[in-house]
């Protein structure tokens, strides 16, 4: 029995004249940094480039 894949918390969203990287735990659009600029009315290469940065920046670091 396979388990269900994890959802990935960030997706690229079609905006109503352009692009957004959506949050899927803060239920709204994606923050660069803490009180940072949302990630919203972008371009669909740069909301991919945001959510691929955000998406990194989650993983947990190797222990050295």
């Amino acid at each position: 029995m396979h388990s269900a894949p994890a959802q990935t918390r960030f997706v690229v969203r079609r905006g109503s004249t352009d692009w957004m990287v959506y949050d899927r735990e803060l239920k709204g659009p994606a923050q660069l940094k803490k009180d940072g600029r949302f990630a919203e009315k972008l371009s669909k290469e740069q909301a991919e480039q945001v959510k691929q940065l955000l998406t990194e920046a989650l993983k947990p670091k190797p222990v050295t």
